[in-house]
């Protein structure tokens, strides 16, 4: 289960895990903006298991926020080992263009493979619980993918 957001609006501190469902009620009830965006990362979620490889998901950013109207999806997809780009089932393909993708789920989507080592990992989740304030906060790892 998550844990309540802190006077600031943010989930405490740490890596969070929820399942999709949990992530879908916990933040894409409670405003027009936030249901529109889960819609997208429902969709998001179907096309990066369709790749096979999909092995951990993390999201952060305004979305896992107490924010009435968070901006968009900040995401990052690891992959297994065997992923290839060059053979992404087709309509999963936008996942791994950043660009598109940003167009087409309003998400930043980030992606590597996990053989990119343990330590890198932990930098860049140590590095999403940091916002732009500086002041540190949660991130959900999504489980039962």
């Amino acid at each position: 289960m998550l844990p309540e957001f802190n006077s600031d609006g943010n989930l405490p501190e740490g890596v969070h895990f929820a399942t999709e469902q949990e992530v879908y009620e916990r933040f894409g009830m409670s405003s027009a903006r936030r249901q529109w965006l889960v819609e997208r990362l429902r969709e998001l979620f179907t096309l990066a298991r369709a790749t096979g490889c999909l092995s951990r998901v993390i999201l952060w950013g305004s979305f896992v926020t107490s924010k009435e109207v968070p901006n968009d999806l900040d995401i990052l997809l690891l992959m297994t080992d065997e992923f290839d780009t060059n053979t992404v089932p087709g309509p999963s393909a936008v996942l791994f263009k950043h660009l598109e993708a940003r167009v087409r789920f309003r998400a930043d989507v980030f992606w590597s493979k996990e053989s990119i080592g343990g330590a890198s990992i932990q930098l860049w989740l140590d590095t999403y619980q940091t916002g732009r304030d500086l002041k540190r906060k949660g991130i959900v790892e999504v489980t039962s993918l």
